[in-house]
């Protein structure tokens, strides 16, 4: 081989290491980056893996705490209806004692709410056909002023309408269970609950 023929091998042989050197040092530097990218799409990955636990755990949260919202909520619906069928139950009862026990509540309602003047009692039909002999002498033994009868009923189904002059005390079951609801309601829920 002539002088010229080994410079250009050798050239050759220098541009193929270079080349291979080039080639090689690309390649580790690929790698590197792919690793890194690797790396990262990992911690990518992770993070989302974090953020979807932390997104379902907050979901869950939700969840339970409106759960149980909603069941606090139904329960309380549930306790005011047992109280609100004991309260209609119990003015049943009380509109439908006995003619003797329901005439002797109203003589003690009369005790209780009567005024120290001279009244007017106004039952509604039913009771007035059911009223018991001398019943009007005994509620006046009963109140703490004088009271009559009144000649026409009230429109009420149970209890009486006391009238003072131009004023009227509403003494019907109802009215009264209606202005004690509240009252009675806590009093039921406290023996219940």
């Amino acid at each position: 081989m002539s002088g010229i023929d080994k410079i250009i091998q050798e050239i050759e042989n220098d541009t193929a290491q270079y080349c291979d050197s080039v080639l090689a040092q690309a390649r580790q530097k690929a790698d590197a980056i792919i690793s890194d990218a690797q790396k990262q799409a990992d911690q990518i990955l992770a993070d989302g893996k974090d953020r979807t636990a932390a997104h379902v755990a907050d979901i869950k949260k939700r969840g339970d705490s409106a759960a149980d919202l909603e069941e606090k909520r139904v329960m309380l619906y549930t306790k005011q209806q047992i109280i609100n069928t004991m309260l209609n139950e119990g003015l049943s009862a009380a509109k439908n004692l006995p003619d003797d026990e329901y005439f002797t509540l109203i003589k003690s309602m009369v005790s209780k709410y009567s005024m120290e003047e001279d009244g007017v009692i106004f039952f509604g039909e039913n009771d007035i056909r059911r009223l018991p002999a001398d019943f009007s002498g005994e509620l006046n033994q009963a109140a703490k002023g004088s009271i009559d009868p009144a000649d026409q009923p009230a429109p009420i189904d149970a209890g009486f309408i006391l009238q003072y002059g131009g004023i009227e005390q509403n003494c019907s079951f109802d009215a009264i269970f209606a202005g004690e609801a509240e009252e009675l309601s806590d009093k039921a829920g406290r023996l219940l609950f």
